[in-house]
């Protein structure tokens, strides 16, 4: 099998020659990978089975001026036209990088980082008790319907194709957790109860955008999009079920079949963070093929492979709060066989980390993950 024939028989539950392995990391950890290895690209390095493919940079950002204008710490300067559009940490969002560790993206998401630009503080475009539908209706979204987004977009993904690489789109943050960026958590939580109309108007905004993106992607012939929203704590969902099945649910379905419809070949990848168990069979229902990332700490990956193996593939099992920054490199790879074992017969696993490589997470465990995952992995090991 070639690295793309590899990783789409394990996601449409066949037996590959071995199994895939996925793997990415946080800044910090980036940087010690190049200092370590010489080298820039993990993907590469790592001879994994996929390649993102990017989302284009939009022209110009929209205006947000009246959003953070006095209340952030370098408005207007940020909006200069000398600040540059880049990906930021390898997010497929493009960001205006300003000169105070702050950055903001074209859905208006501000950011405030610490020194090592790891971690930051939000600040929320349409916060405040006194937002109105009307205001969500006036609030500038991205472009994303500009032919000049997808210019060169079907050329990348062939060439992928033609090297023998599967293609994949990021673009987890779907509908909740860029509504919440735009409105902040604990108001549009609120607003679930008291301003549903409002919930609704700013989802249909988004989802709209971000499902037409989808569907030119899955015209274009892009193998996997990594769809998602983390919308569950470890202890159980962040919202009732009533309420994701209200703003949420239906909005995904909509995306997925449109998706399906432009590409049946095309997999949809679900990601969230936590212990989803409650909605794990309506994702199933509403088409989602891959779930991501299974959290040890709260999700058994034995007892999805039983429940959801033959509906289902799964992407990631092994702890980056548990195993990974705490284990020796042996608990490392007992662990990854352990995996491997209980999920992986018959197709339907890739083997990754729950969640980004941070700088808490030794080395000799990075390598010991990579190494067991090719050891382990092999078709009859």
């Amino acid at each position: 099998m070639n690295h793309r024939e590899r990783i789409l028989a394990a996601l449409r539950r066949q037996q590959p020659d071995r199994i895939p392995i996925g793997i990415h990391f946080a800044a910090a950890k980036y940087e010690e990978f190049v200092a370590r290895t010489g080298q820039t690209d993990t993907a590469a390095y790592f001879d994994l089975d996929y390649r993102h493919v990017p989302v284009k940079p939009p022209r110009r950002l929209p205006d947000y001026s009246r959003y953070f204008a006095s209340r952030v710490p370098d408005w207007p300067d940020m909006a200069a036209p000398d600040f540059g559009l880049r990906p930021f940490r390898g997010s497929p969002s493009y960001f205006i990088m300003g000169p105070q560790h702050t950055a903001l993206n074209e859905w208006g998401e501000y950011r405030v980082y610490g020194d090592d630009e790891d971690y930051h503080k939000k600040t929320y475009p349409l916060d405040g008790p006194d937002c109105t539908i009307a205001d969500v209706e006036a609030y500038p979204l991205p472009d994303l319907a500009e032919d000049y987004r997808y210019e060169g977009i079907g050329a990348a993904i062939r060439a992928l194709h033609d090297r023998g690489l599967a293609a994949v789109l990021s673009w987890e943050m779907t509908i909740f957790e860029k509504a919440w960026r735009i409105r902040g958590m604990e108001a549009l939580m609120m607003d679930f109860a008291e301003h549903p109309a409002l919930v609704e108007r700013l989802m249909d905004r988004i989802a709209e955008r971000t499902g037409y993106l989808a569907r030119r992607y899955a015209g274009l012939g892009v193998d996997v999009i990594q769809f998602g929203d983390d919308i569950a704590s470890q202890q159980g969902m962040m919202m009732s079920l009533r309420h994701w099945r209200k703003y949420i649910k239906p909005r995904m379905a909509a995306i997925i079949a449109g998706v399906k419809a432009a590409n049946p070949d095309t997999l949809a990848f679900y990601h969230s963070d936590g212990n989803i168990s409650a909605v794990i069979p309506e994702l199933i229902e509403i088409g989602v093929d891959v779930l991501n990332p299974i959290q040890p700490e709260c999700l058994d990956a034995a007892t999805l492979k039983r429940r959801y193996g033959d509906r289902l593939s799964f992407w990631g099992g092994i702890g980056v709060q548990t195993v990974m920054p705490f284990g020796t490199p042996d608990d490392v790879r007992a662990e990854v066989k352990r995996l491997i074992d209980v999920a992986g017969q018959g197709g339907g696993l890739v083997v990754a980390p729950a969640h980004l490589i941070e700088r808490d997470i030794p080395w000799e465990n990075v390598m010991a993950f990579v190494e067991a995952v090719r050891e382990y992995g092999r078709s009859g090991a």
